[in-house]
């Protein structure tokens, strides 16, 4: 049954994004607006393929989604964390100015990029797994964002100040990437998800053809 659940996830999310890749780049990027729809589906798939759902996935998944999205708002309200941007409205919903669907993306990323270095766990002692895991899944987590911002604003997703990311949102990504992954690998909720796996290989397949063919 697993093996089923597994497969049938990886199908459904290989064809998402090959028709939003095919469909953004030769036809029209008015399948952007399903980008929610795309986010919603994709941590379900996760997340049906997650093993062990006990109270401390719990704790993790609830605070990265409701931090996630306080941290969004700090941002948007005060130019101070990220830097100075404002959401479009390709990513859905909002309340108070930001997307719902954020604090899905910062879980979905989170566990994803754990799932990605979970296997290395065997190299590292036990004491520092937390922290040197956290570490390099962080660093995953910056790399996908670096991905998106060159195409934020085509894709009317976020708006930025002088058209540009600043630094000091690739050193926010950073740190409150590494807090998440870190509370997600001190609370041993890391699972060696190929699914989840998968969500991020196709996430940079995505951006990446994008940026080839958009910009």
């Amino acid at each position: 049954m697993n093996i089923n659940k597994q497969l049938i996830a990886i199908v459904v999310l290989v064809i998402l994004y090959t028709v939003g890749i095919v469909g953004t780049l030769f036809y029209s990027d008015s399948l952007l607006s399903l980008t929610p729809v795309n986010l919603l589906v994709g941590a379900a798939l996760v997340f049906w393929n997650h093993k062990l759902l006990n109270t401390n996935f719990v704790i993790y998944a609830v605070v990265v989604f409701v931090a996630g999205f306080l941290i969004e708002l700090a941002g948007i309200t005060t130019g101070k964390i990220f830097g100075q941007y404002f959401y479009g409205n390709n990513l859905g919903v909002k309340l108070l100015d930001v997307p719902l669907v954020i604090g899905i993306n910062w879980l979905v990323l989170s566990y994803a990029t754990m799932s990605l270095v979970q296997p290395l766990s065997a190299k590292v002692s036990v004491k520092w797994q937390p922290v040197v895991l956290a570490l390099i899944s962080a660093a995953a987590m910056v790399m996908v964002d670096a991905l998106i911002e060159p195409l934020c604003q085509r894709l009317d997703f976020w708006y930025w100040r002088g058209s540009v990311a600043p630094l000091e949102n690739y050193t926010a990504w950073f740190m409150f990437s590494f807090a998440f992954n870190f509370l997600g690998f001190k609370l041993q909720v890391a699972e060696n998800n190929q699914v989840a796996k998968v969500i991020i290989l196709a996430q940079v397949l995505f951006f990446a053809a994008l940026n080839i063919g958009l910009v």
